[in-house]
C-alpha cells in the first residue's frame, strides 16, 4: 500500500476537548471511560452535544477537498491525503461519520510535500489537468476500513450518515533519481469496499417508511426531518438450494417505492448503520447513544448504565450550569477569533501564492507567477511575451524593458534538470531581438523550476553543470533557479540586500548570485566554540569593532550577525585589525561559514 497521508496524531488518550477552554469543563465533569467515540466530519455542535453528555470523543475528518489553482494543459500537482484519524483508532468502540459533510480548502504546496524521503524513490498522488477540485475522501475511507477492521475482538458500532455514491480515480506518481512518471491508477468509492455490492441506485427524497426493528421508535421520531440520497440492495446467499436474503443485513428504512434507503450490517462483531441525512443529528445521536445503544450493546456503555443520569441537566450540582454557560461564551469568542485568523491565513496565501507557484508550476502558470514576482522586485515594464508577440516562432516567455536596454527571460518548470539546449535557447532569441533593435543592449536570462515535484531543499542546487555555467559566461547570458528567487524574497525582506541590487544581479552572466553589495571578506573561521557562538579568524588589515554588524555566508546564503565581544591574546578589546582574534557573535555559525563586512 502506498503511503500518501500526513503524520497521524499519536493520541493514546481520547481527544474529548476541542479547544483549550474545554479544560475548564474537564476539571468539573466526569467522562465515561467507555465508549470511546471517533467522530469524522461531524459538525462541532454535534460533537459538543456528545461531550456534554459525558462521552470521550475524538473529532477528526476523512479529509478536506482541495481547490487547485488555475493551470494549463500538461501541468499537474503532487498531492497527499489530509485525513485526521487517531493513531489508535482500532481501540475505539464507536465510529460516527458523515459522508456528505466536508470542507474545501485552497492548495498549499508545503502541505503536500513529504518532509522526509527514505531511499531513492518516492510516491505521490497526482492531480492532473483539467481537475480543479481534488477529493481525498474516497481513498481515505478505503484506508479507514482497514483500521476499523484491525483485530476485531470486541464489539464495535459504526454509524454512517450517507451521501450519493460516487467513485474517484487516483493517479499514483513515482519520483526517482532519473525521472517522475505515473506508476499506477486506483479507483475508490466514497462508501467502503465491503459495502459496494449492497449499493443500489442514487435517488433522493424525503418520503420514507420505517421498518420494524429495535430502532423503529427513534427512527420514527427523527425521520420527518430527514433526506435520503442513496438506495441499497439486500444481498442474498445460497441456502437450501435457493437464494435468500443475507441475515447479516437488515433494512431499517424504505422509501415510498419500497426501496431500501437505510440498512444495518452486522459482521465480525461490527454493527454498521447506514442512515439518511437527519437535520437533527445532534439530538438523534444523543438519544441513540444514551437510550438505545446501551440496551443493544450494554458492554460498550458500562459507566452510562451505572449512573450517567447524574450528568443530565435535571441533576446538575450547584454552579454547574453557570460554568457551562461561561464555557459556551468562551468557545464562541474563540471560534470568532479562529475564524478571523483562518480568513487572514486564506488572504495571506492568496496574496503571496506566487512565491509557492514559482516553485511548483510550469508553463503559463509559472510565467504568470514570475511576472508577479518581478513586478514586486521593482521592474516597471514586465510583459508576457507570448501574449504580446503572438508568434509561431519560439520566443522568450517574459520581456522586461529597462532604462539601459531589454531583459528577455526564458523559464521552464521541469521534473528533472535542464539540458544544454534548454539553457542556451534564450541566446537565439536574444540575437533576434538585438537584430530587431539594432543594438547590443539585450540581456538574456534562463530561469528553471527544476525537479519541481521535490521539496526545494531536496533538489540539486544549483542544477547546472560546470560546462553549462561556462557556456553561459561565454555567451553573456544568465542562469538562475526559482529556488534562488524564493530565497531572495526573504533576504530582501530581512534587509540583507535591496531590490535595486537584486535587479542588477539579474543582468549578470553565468550562474546568477544574489549577495549583499559592497562586501569585503574578513575571513573564514577554522575553530568554533560554545556551539558556534565563538569563532577564531585571522584578520589581515581588516578593521572590526564590538557591536559592528557582519554578514555570514554559507553555501550562497547570507545572514546578519552582531559582534558581541573581541578577544586578542585572551583579552577583550573594543576593536581589532590584524592577527588571530576570537569573535563572540549574537548567533551561532557553522563550519564552512565565511565572514564579511560592508564597506561605506
Amino acid at each position: 500500500m502506498f503511503g500518501f497521508g500526513k503524520k497521524q496524531k499519536n493520541n493514546k488518550q481520547p481527544m474529548f476537548m476541542t479547544s483549550n477552554q474545554d479544560k475548564v469543563e474537564v476539571q468539573q465533569k466526569k467522562y465515561y471511560e467507555k465508549p470511546r467515540i471517533c467522530c469524522l466530519d461531524l459538525d462541532k455542535s454535534v460533537v459538543d452535544i456528545l461531550q456534554n453528555a459525558g462521552f470521550h470523543t475524538y473529532s477528526g475528518t476523512l479529509g478536506k477537498k482541495i481547490k487547485l489553482p488555475q493551470r494549463s494543459r500538461g501541468s499537474d500537482y503532487s498531492m497527499l491525503l489530509n485525513y485526521d484519524y487517531p493513531s489508535d483508532l482500532h481501540e475505539y468502540d464507536i465510529v460516527i461519520m458523515d459522508l456528505a459533510y466536508y470542507e474545501t480548502i485552497p492548495y498549499v504546496e508545503s502541505e503536500h510535500t513529504k518532509e522526509h524521503i527514505t531511499g531513492n524513490q518516492a510516491f505521490y498522488l497526482v492531480s492532473q489537468y483539467p481537475e480543479t477540485l481534488f477529493d481525498p475522501r474516497p481513498y481515505s475511507n478505503y484506508l479507514l476500513e482497514d483500521l476499523i477492521n484491525d483485530i476485531v475482538k470486541e464489539k464495535k458500532i459504526v454509524i454512517v450518515f450517507t451521501t450519493s455514491s460516487y467513485t474517484t480515480e487516483y493517479f499514483i506518481g513515482k519520483i526517482d533519481e532519473r525521472d517522475n512518471k505515473i506508476a499506477a491508477k486506483e479507483i475508490y468509492n466514497i462508501f467502503q469496499s465491503n459495502m459496494l455490492p449492497s449499493l443500489g441506485i442514487e435517488k433522493q427524497g424525503t418520503k420514507m417508511v420505517v421498518c420494524e426493528s429495535r430502532l423503529e421508535d427513534i427512527l420514527k421520531t427523527y425521520i420527518s426531518n430527514a433526506t435520503y440520497n442513496q438506495t441499497f440492495k439486500h444481498p442474498t446467499i445460497w441456502e437450501n438450494n435457493q437464494q435468500v436474503p443475507d441475515p447479516k443485513y437488515f433494512p431499517l428504512i424504505k422509501n415510498s417505492n419500497g426501496e431500501i434507503v437505510s440498512i444495518i450490517k452486522t459482521e465480525k462483531n461490527i454493527s454498521t448503520l447506514y442512515l439518511p441525512q437527519f437535520n437533527d443529528k445532534d439530538k438523534f445521536l444523543h438519544a441513540f447513544l444514551t437510550n438505545i445503544a446501551p440496551e443493544i450493546s450494554p458492554e460498550l456503555f458500562p459507566d452510562l448504565i451505572k449512573g450517567g443520569w447524574k450528568y443530565e441537566k435535571e441533576y446538575f450540582l450547584p454552579n454547574h450550569e453557570k460554568l457551562i454557560e461561561e464555557r459556551v461564551e468562551i468557545e464562541e469568542e474563540y471560534q470568532k477569533k479562529l475564524q478571523e485568523n483562518e480568513e487572514n491565513i486564506k488572504n495571506n496565501i492568496e496574496k503571496y501564492s506566487f512565491l509557492h507557484n514559482i516553485l511548483t508550476e510550469t508553463g503559463e502558470s509559472l510565467v504568470n507567477a514570475l511576472i508577479e514576482y518581478f513586478r514586486w522586485l521593482g521592474f516597471e515594464n514586465v510583459k508576457d511575451a507570448d501574449k504580446q508577440l503572438k508568434s509561431n516562432i519560439l520566443e522568450e516567455d517574459i520581456q522586461i524593458s529597462l532604462d539601459n536596454g531589454l531583459l528577455i527571460i526564458e523559464c521552464k518548470g521541469i521534473g528533472g534538470k535542464s539540458s544544454d539546449s534548454d539553457c542556451s535557447q534564450v541566446s537565439k532569441v536574444r540575437y533576434r531581438r538585438s537584430k530587431e533593435r539594432g543594438t547590443l543592449d539585450v540581456y538574456a536570462l534562463y530561469i528553471v523550476n527544476h525537479q519541481r515535484h521535490l521539496a526545494p531543499k531536496k533538489r540539486q542546487n544549483p542544477p547546472f553543470s560546470d560546462h553549462q555555467i561556462q557556456d553561459a559566461l561565454n555567451d553573456d547570458r544568465g542562469l538562475c533557479t526559482t529556488w534562488q528567487l524564493f530565497n531572495l524574497y526573504f533576504d530582501i525582506e530581512k534587509g540583507l540586500l535591496d531590490k535595486e541590487s537584486a535587479r542588477k544581479n539579474l543582468l549578470s552572466y553565468g550562474l546568477i548570485e544574489f549577495k549583499p553589495p559592497n562586501l569585503i571578506f574578513l575571513g573564514e573561521p577554522k575553530e568554533f566554540f560554545s556551539g558556534g557562538i565563538i569563532c577564531i579568524i585571522n584578520l589581515q588589515d581588516m578593521y572590526i569593532s564590538v557591536e559592528e554588524e557582519v554578514f555570514v555566508e554559507k553555501n550562497g546564503s547570507y545572514k546578519k550577525a552582531t559582534i558581541m565581544d573581541i578577544q586578542l591574546n585572551d583579552i577583550s578589546v573594543p576593536n581589532a585589525k590584524q592577527g588571530q582574534v576570537g569573535l563572540k557573535l549574537n548567533i551561532p555559525i557553522k563550519k564552512g561559514s565565511r565572514l564579511y563586512k560592508k564597506t561605506n
